[in-house]
């Protein structure tokens, strides 16, 4: 049993789970181009297989992009060859060598961080690394996204045969999901992989507060499909939100 993205979760990954983070790649585009325009550098933190990172290079930004996957890295470059600079990183413990206009992080890298002392972590680094008055946008999985978890499923495809099953305990504030596959890779061969990924529950209220104490400013929750405009109220059946703060610029002297 492996704990995290092996090589054929990375391969069933671009197959299967590319339309999430292909729509964040555009709402998270409208956002930089509405919100900050002047914007060139971006940081992609968890940049996963390059899904997201390929649109902003497409769109003309210069893209430095980490994860802490071996295996999605590998496809990553493959995908972006050298234009983006990567390299392996753990979000809730990083350092960057320069300051970036925007940073960002999809498919709810909050969740699978060991607890809210990590998440907080994890606001403190990006927070070193985003320039002063520059924007941060991150998304979670609700409850009722990590509702999801409590089932067994069979995807059975020509490229891939995949297995699931997990379960999330509410009270705990944490939940697992298992991936037994087969999965067929590039070269035509099959790869089996077993992949056991642990979640927990962030909370809005909490997550906001450690946004506050950091640093972070003008903080606004949003619908994932919908970056620009704040939400009064969370939805309840709302699987997926993001969360969108700037960095405070210096107060003169």
């Amino acid at each position: 049993m492996n704990e995290g993205y092996v090589e054929g979760f990375a391969n069933a990954y671009d197959r299967f789970w590319r339309p999430y983070p292909t729509q964040s790649a555009e709402s998270l585009l409208s956002l930089v181009q509405s919100a900050v325009p002047e914007a060139r550098r971006v940081l992609d933190i968890g940049c996963g297989t390059g899904i997201v990172a390929e649109r902003f290079l497409q769109a003309g930004y210069d893209v430095t992009g980490f994860d802490r996957s071996a295996a999605m890295l590998s496809r990553a470059r493959t995908r972006l060859g050298d234009a983006p600079v990567l390299y392996e990183a753990d979000a809730a413990d990083f350092t960057v060598d320069e300051q970036f206009d925007v940073a960002f992080s999809t498919y709810d890298i909050p969740n699978h961080l060991a607890g809210m002392e990590q998440v907080a972590a994890y606001l403190g680094c990006v927070y070193r690394a985003v320039a002063p008055g520059g924007l941060f946008a991150f998304d979670v999985a609700s409850v009722e996204g990590l509702r999801g978890m409590n089932k067994m499923e069979i995807r059975d495809t020509e490229e891939a045969i995949l297995l699931f099953r997990g379960a999330l305990n509410e009270a705990a504030g944490v939940g697992f999901y298992r991936i037994t596959g087969v999965v067929r890779a590039d070269d035509g061969r099959y790869d089996r992989f077993e992949t056991t990924m642990t979640n927990i529950v962030v909370p809005v209220d909490q997550t906001l507060k450690l946004l506050a104490e950091t640093g972070w400013v003008d903080t606004y929750v949003a619908d994932p499909a919908d970056l620009l405009t704040p939400l009064a109220e969370v939805p309840e059946s709302l699987r997926h939100l993001y969360f969108v703060s700037r960095k405070a610029n210096p107060v003169p002297e």
